[in-house]
Parts: C-alpha cells; structure tokens; sequence
C-alpha cells in the first residue's frame, strides 16, 4: 500500500520579499548547522521548514539538533539533483526576473536540508536546460550563484556545482529556428541518454508529417517520433540522479496552461529538437501551430511557407531571406507572404487548441518519473518545493505578469503538489491538459 503521506501536500506563506545573500535563516533553529544567523526575518526559509514540518518529515526528532527532514528521502552516499526553474536571465519585457525564474532564497534553504540529510557523504549538483537563448552568465550573476558556490566552499567544505546542461545556445534571436545560429555548449558533464517511450508515447497513432520541434529542420524531430519509436534525450545527470528535486516557479504557460513541476521537466532534455511543440499548418490543414483564419489566402500563404522550409536547406532559405531584406520591394514582397497570425507576432503553438504540447509533456513525465521504459534499474526518489513567493500570470513562460503570492508549496509527488498548485493559482485544473 502505497504512503498517504506521499500525496500530501503543504502551502505555507512567506512573506511577499525575498532575503538578501546570502539567505541565512533568522532564528538559530535547533537543526540548522550554520554559524550564520539573519537579523532580518527570513520568511522563505521559515515557509519551506515549516512545509517539511506540516508534511510530518521526520516527526519524532522536530524541534532537536537531530532533526532531520529529508533523512527518509535522502541518505548518506546518494546523489541529488536539485533542478530551478532557469528558462531565462531576464524578464521579456524588463519586468521582475523573479516572476521568471527560482530565487535562490529558495535554492539556500533546501540545499541547506539536502546537506543535513547527505551527513557529509555523496554530492549535490545543481542544473537545468535553460531556454536555448539564455545568457547563462547572465542568469549566474543575476542569481549569486557563483557567491553561493563559495559560501558552501567556505561555511560547509563543500562544492556544490552550479550547471547549464544545454548542448547549445543562440546569441542572434533573428537566427530563432536555424542550426545555424547555435554555438556548442559543453553540456551535462555526465553526457545525455536516450530513452524510448515506444508505443506509451502519446503521440502513438498521430502521423509525424506536421511534427514541428525546436527547429525549423523538422526531419530531426519526426526521426524521434516515427515508427513507433517515440525517443527523448535526457541529461544524463538528472536522469540517474538517486534523489530529484525540483523547485519551480508558480507560473502561467502561455502553451500549456500553467509551468510547474511536471511542464518544468522539459528542463532535463538535452536535445529540445527531440520534442514536439505543435504540429505545423492550421487546425483545418491538420495543424494547431495558429487558431483558424479569416482569410483563406492565409492557409496557401502558410502552407507555401512550410513546403519552402521543408524543401529548400537552411543556407538556401537564409540566403534568400537575406536578399528580400535588402530592397523595399523584398521586403513589401515578404510582408505579402505573411498571415494575418504572423504580423500579429501571435507565439505558435500557443492557441487554446494545441493538441501537441501537452502530449510531449506527459511523455517526459512518463519516461523520468514513472519510468515506464524501464531504463532506470531503481527508483528515483522526488522532492518538490514551489517558489510561489513571487509568481508569474498570463503569459509565462518569458515574460508573466508578476504577482505576489507569497507562499512556499512542497510535496513528494509531483502530480500532486502540481495539482495544489494550480488550485491555489485560482485555475481550472481540467483545463490543464497534461495534468
């Protein structure tokens, strides 16, 4: 019989502000192994202590120096991977990057947990596959995460790896879709893995001939979703971890519905060209990339414009696009070619009737979570803490309209906290496909 406990799930407020660097907490708790003591209250690690309490962690030692959390999910020896929410280094629109993206107030408190339960034996790495256009430098800086490397070196001898997974990045946003625009990344430092969904996919008996990725080059994409082959490519670190823990945002998806745990997942793929987004073509065409048109020119007018992507190699397709841009005629030309979706700059895949990204985020979650390919040999063991002090609404994932929940929600299954989650957002949970 499965553990009541582990589908319990705990919200507690914390206060509207987060903590400045480095995130102590501001009461010397029994537990805490720290010399460093805030003397501004620091409601973000009273909020996610207090979550571990009201989940009964550890009950019979709460309130002593032996207290310990996170001992029944983390043991000494083990590695744990502990994923933010880093899809960017900046909000879109100049707003709050704290609508965007996991404080490290947050990060503080539970790696401090994760190490109480570690007792100085295994190893902490900390990581994501950010957007393919995040300046990671960026994101470092703007997170102290280097300052946060050294504290832990200095107060607690440890080092604790802060990674960016991704294979590449973009620097030119005009060159968005095209190989040519990326520059190699180092990558997971373990490498990546495939696994096979096979039939489990959910995009099992759908045809791959509108099968759309990250890039325009979609025959890469239907390669991993053709056949009855339905394949993912994980970071390795994440992927063999003993122990994931997640901490997201409590955010809006503008595809989706709402990111959180389970669409955060989309963080531990390597290779983004793997997923499908949405299926190109409008939905009378077979497609969700755009709702319908008013206007009937606007079906040949995107269908000419996929059959040219599809048909003509990138440096022939960039090359010409180049050219129009030169003269006014190019351009009014091209302008001509547009629907009446692409001069609104409407995000594709984005209408309420995308069948697609759903379906891609409950394989992921199928394959890492409930490892239903089989690819593991043991279980991995799951955390969730959502940083719901500041949150995102409407169009998440890069650019929300900030808000300030002010509340910590934690829980050991990711569905469930997710499902909490979205309640506390104040939204309709069956309107949220993949949930």
């Amino acid at each position: 019989m499965a553990d009541p406990a582990l589908h319990s799930v705990a919200a507690t407020r914390g206060g509207t502000e987060y903590p400045d660097f480095p995130y102590a907490p501001s009461t010397a708790y029994p537990e805490y192994p720290g010399r460093d003591v805030s003397p501004v209250r620091n409601g973000v690690y009273e909020a996610v202590r207090e979550n571990f309490r009201l989940l009964g962690f550890d009950a019979a030692n709460f309130g002593t120096a032996r207290w310990n959390p996170l001992g029944h999910l983390i043991r000494p020896g083990d590695t744990v991977f502990v994923k933010p929410n880093w899809v960017d280094h900046k909000h879109r629109f100049n707003d709050d990057l704290w609508s965007v993206i996991t404080h490290p107030a947050v990060l503080r408190a539970v790696l401090d947990y994760a190490l109480l339960a570690l007792h100085g034996s295994g190893r902490i790495v900390v990581g994501d596959n950010p957007h393919v256009d995040t300046d990671f430098a960026a994101l470092r800086k703007a997170s102290r995460l280097d300052d946060l490397a050294a504290y832990y070196r200095d107060t607690r001898h440890v080092d604790i790896p802060f990674l960016d997974c991704r294979l590449w990045t973009l620097e030119n946003l005009d060159l968005y879709g095209y190989k040519a625009g990326r520059i190699a990344l180092p990558g997971d430092p373990a490498g990546s893995r495939e696994v096979d969904l096979g039939s489990r996919s959910l995009f099992q008996g759908l045809s791959d001939a509108r099968f759309r990725g990250t890039y325009n080059d979609r025959e890469e994409t239907r390669d991993f979703h053709r056949n009855g082959r339905h394949a993912y490519v994980f970071s390795k670190s994440m992927f063999d971890a003993d122990v994931f823990i997640s901490i997201p945002k409590l955010k809006a998806h503008a595809k989706v519905g709402a990111t959180l745990n389970i669409k955060g997942l989309i963080g531990t793929i390597a290779n983004k060209n793997g997923l499908v987004h949405w299926q190109i073509g409008f939905p009378s065409q077979g497609g969700d990339e755009y709702p319908e048109p008013a206007r009937r020119s606007d079906r040949l007018k995107l269908s000419v414009q996929h059959f040219l992507m599809d048909h003509l190699s990138e440096k022939v397709h960039l090359a010409g696009r180049g050219f129009l841009r030169k003269t006014a005629p190019g351009r009014a030309l091209m302008q001509l070619f547009q629907t009446e979706a692409q001069r609104k700059r409407m995000l594709r895949g984005s209408a309420a009737l995308n069948d697609t990204t759903w379906r891609m985020t409950c394989d992921v979650y199928n394959l890492f979570v409930r490892d239903l390919a089989n690819a593991r040999g043991k279980p991995l063991r799951f955390l969730s803490v959502i940083d719901g002090i500041r949150g995102g609404d409407t169009d998440g994932p890069h650019f929300p309209c900030p808000v300030s929940p002010g509340v910590v929600v934690t829980g050991e299954d990711l569905l469930a906290t997710d499902l909490a989650a979205v309640r506390l957002m104040d939204y309709d949970d069956r309107q949220i496909q993949y949930l």
